[in-house]
């Protein structure tokens, strides 16, 4: 049994328990020990030294319609228990976080309902993997949004109650853009259809003429389970000019796919931020671009060969080609309907890239590396690898920003980053490890950046709640929402100085859960940090901060 688990064991009652097992059947209904344990680790449970957000669920159902999750919600609503949905569970947001949850596992609810080609939606269930859907979707020449953490993980989840922004949202946006119609079971086990499909006229919009209420829905973050459980979205689709499929051998590192005939693969280096920033910009100008990801070039060998990469941080020269002679680097994929557009849109590229004063190398010409690397790019397999070098990690993580705005949060993780490398904090990644997308024209992008450590080791441990502040310090110096608006520590930070969001997210939580089934820690819940082992330089400034920022009454 985990340490955990241990210290928060609850109990379900005979007539609860029995109550749970008609609603989905015995078979799917469960209170073992063991099988609970296995629901209390998250891939990511570490980054909080205490583990206070993952707690042993004191059952687990996993329904199969509609009709069954309402059925255990209006059973949890009967006897005090509360609920916590869970679909591919990427991570603690899907764990419980009281002592009684009965946590919802979908996964047999897992099917594409709809393909729509001409109105351009497919309709799916949250255990529909982004790569089972992008299969299917391909077939027809058509092509959805894959959020970073990868194809193994729900875009029903991502839609509507999470976030993510991925390697094609230059062409595709982000997920809470590519949401239509909805199907949401309220904390009271009633269901409510958003958009068209709650006027019975299909699942083409999420706004009308059917109810909208995608920003109580999911409004900037998601609600995480924290205002019910959603079976069921319609999700945008795109263009894919590819084959209707990529031909494919191997997997991950090992994979050999023949790359399609209208693709183009650029990566491009910039002399400086100005120039970088600038043709950035152009690029999303001249709207071109199918994939685009800007990361640290030392990441590459990061997440593919971590134990030479391990060598190659003690390497002075090394060090400078990667954090400096190669600073302002970003991938460029390119896809056309036909070879003339595609030499139009590498055209338009490299003028710009030359324009900027930058190099643009032609990646197309090293079959191994693309051919490796294509369904890294198309189907976003590679994010997954950052767990090799340390076995778990964290993101820097602020809200969605202009990009000069996002290049000066990049600024200032680095250095934040490099001081406790130098601390022995957290692992040597050589500093810079961005995650950044660009999109919606180029005009806004996506920055999170990278740490890795090893939770095994307690200095390591210890450093999680001290640079989690550093990072929340750095965010509110530049008015920038940061980190995670779920955390619960940030929240009571930010809430009364961006308008009260938390007092309303706490109305609206009344208002729908009156019986306070759901689980809502990471929707409206507040916590605090622990500053017993922080420097009282830095206690003293988040606290000059917070009576800077405070509105005027």
């Amino acid at each position: 049994m985990s340490e955990t688990a241990a210290k928060t064991f609850g109990t379900i009652s005979e007539e609860a328990y029995r109550d749970l097992e008609e609603a989905v059947g015995p078979e799917n209904a469960s209170r073992e020990p063991g099988v609970l344990d296995g629901y209390a680790w998250q891939p990511t449970n570490n980054d909080h030294p205490t583990e206070r957000w993952v707690k042993r669920p004191v059952a687990v159902v996993l329904p199969g319609s509609t009709a069954e999750v309402q059925a255990v919600v209006r059973a949890c609503n009967r006897h005090g228990l509360k609920f916590k949905a869970f679909s591919t569970g990427w991570g603690v947001w899907c764990g419980p976080t009281y002592d009684n949850v009965v946590q919802v596992d979908l996964r047999r609810m897992n099917r594409i309902l709809e393909i729509d080609e001409k109105n351009m939606y497919a309709v799916v269930e949250p255990y529909a993997i982004a790569a089972q859907i992008q299969a299917e979707v391909m077939k027809k020449g058509l092509n959805l949004h894959i959020h970073g953490s990868g194809p193994n993980c729900s875009p029903l989840a991502s839609a509507t109650s999470g976030w993510g922004v991925g390697h094609d949202s230059i062409y595709m946006s982000y997920s809470p853009r590519n949401v239509l119609g909805a199907e949401w079971v309220l904390p009271d086990g009633e269901v409510l259809r958003l958009g068209a499909p709650g006027s019975g006229l299909g699942w083409f919009s999420g706004d009308g003429p059917g109810p909208s209420l995608r920003g109580v829905m999911r409004g900037s973050a998601g609600a995480l389970s924290g205002l019910g459980i959603f079976t069921k979205c319609a999700l945008k689709l795109y263009n894919w000019p590819g084959p209707p499929r990529i031909e494919t051998e191997g997997c991950l590192l090992d994979a050999r796919s023949e790359i399609p005939e209208n693709m183009g693969f650029y990566l491009c280096a910039f002399p400086d931020r100005a120039s970088f920033l600038e043709a950035v910009l152009k690029m999303g100008e001249a709207e071109i671009g199918y994939n685009a990801l800007r990361t640290a070039t030392a990441a590459y060998l990061n997440v593919m060969t971590p134990r030479l990469f391990k060598r190659l941080t003690d390497t002075k020269a090394i060090r400078d080609l990667m954090g400096k002679t190669l600073e302002y680097t970003i991938m460029m994929v390119l896809a056309a309907n036909s070879r003339e557009e595609l030499d139009y849109q590498a055209g338009s590229l490299l003028s710009i890239v030359e324009d900027a004063g930058g190099i643009a190398l032609d990646m197309s010409t090293q079959k191994p590396f693309v051919r490796m690397a294509l369904m890294g790019f198309v189907r976003a397999t590679i994010p997954a690898l950052v767990f090799r070098i340390g076995g778990s990690f964290n993101t820097a993580l602020d809200r969605n920003d202009a990009l000069d705005t996002q290049e000066n949060w990049r600024d200032a993780c680095l250095a934040i980053k490099e001081e406790w490398i130098s601390k022995g904090g957290i692992l040597d990644d050589m500093g810079d490890n961005p995650y950044y997308v660009p999109y919606e024209n180029n005009m806004w992008a996506h920055c999170e950046v990278v740490y890795q450590f090893d939770h095994r080791k307690p200095e390591h441990r210890a450093a999680l709640e001290p640079i989690f502040l550093d990072f929340t310090i750095a965010a509110l110096e530049q008015c920038m929402e940061p980190m995670f608006s779920s955390d619960p520590r940030v929240r009571a930070i930010i809430g009364p100085l961006a308008g009260g969001f938390n007092r309303w997210q706490r109305e609206v939580s009344k208002a729908l859960d009156p019986g306070e089934a759901a689980d809502s820690t990471l929707y409206c819940g507040e916590g605090a940090f622990d500053l017993s082992a922080v420097d009282g330089a830095k206690v003293k400034r988040l606290n000059e901060l917070i009576e800077k920022l405070k509105p005027e009454a």
